[in-house]
């Protein structure tokens, strides 16, 4: 299996904005840096990431999308939103669907993705895109899937962030983590200074760069190509 830190482009799909940042926003940073391509995707509108009352669901999405611009800034990478409604309902056959499009549009050997089979994860729309876009990576190199619309193209692999289980602890420099950082901060709405989630987030970060030789590292899943049945890219 090719080394996936050293290809060329990546996609990486969050279900709402901030979730890329938080789970592997370092590591898109880095890979951006080094001179990759990077696109970040965003599924769902966020548009129920309030406790306010008086927020109507429409300013809260307009307000996310703003943030969620200026975190892609921070990062470096390129950023499409595609608009579902946050919470629900997503089909999963459109969704996957339109997953698939995203992978043959953006044609990267590596994806990103939060972790669909975490245990107990309670979240409707991180178990929906997570699994929908393990499905898309399978299917977006298959000539006779969707043919006519973009070229079919071969994923080698997934990187899963919020991992049940991490195989890979992404060292951070302090430029990366500075990165990520700023990307979160610019989710206004969502977080405070001092906020305790990002605190316990900040030390879990801490704790697993001892583990990886740096003092910062990032937890993924690994799979590779031929874990996920991918099977190998069209004779044309």
């Amino acid at each position: 299996m090719q080394d996936w830190q050293a290809s060329e482009r990546y996609l990486a799909f969050s279900p709402h904005p901030d979730d890329a940042e938080l789970g592997c926003g370092g590591t898109l940073f880095s890979l951006r840096r080094r001179g990759a391509e990077v696109h970040l995707t965003v599924v769902t509108d966020g548009r129920l990431g309030t406790r306010d009352p008086a927020l109507r669901p429409e300013a809260v999405a307009g307000m996310r999308a703003g943030e969620q611009r200026a975190a892609a800034a921070a990062l470096g990478v390129e950023l499409r939103m595609l608009g579902l409604p946050d919470g629900g309902p997503l089909d999963h056959y459109d969704l996957r669907d339109r997953a698939v499009r995203e992978i043959r549009r953006c044609r990267p050997d590596y994806v990103f993705v939060c972790d669909p089979w975490l245990r107990y994860e309670a979240h409707s729309d991180h178990r929906a895109v997570g699994l929908a876009v393990s499905e898309a990576a399978l299917l977006s190199g298959l000539v006779h899937y969707a043919p006519g619309e973009v070229a079919p193209w071969t994923v080698q692999g997934i990187l899963f962030y919020f991992p049940e289980r991490a195989d890979v602890l992404h060292p951070l420099t302090e430029e990366a983590y500075d990165a990520r950082s700023r990307a979160i901060a610019c989710h206004l709405s969502q977080f405070a200074e001092g906020d305790p989630y990002l605190e316990r987030l900040g030390e879990q970060l801490r704790r697993l760069g001892e583990a990886a030789g740096s003092r910062y590292a990032e937890p993924l899943h690994l799979r590779s190509r031929t874990d996920l049945h991918i099977p190998e890219p069209s004779l044309r």
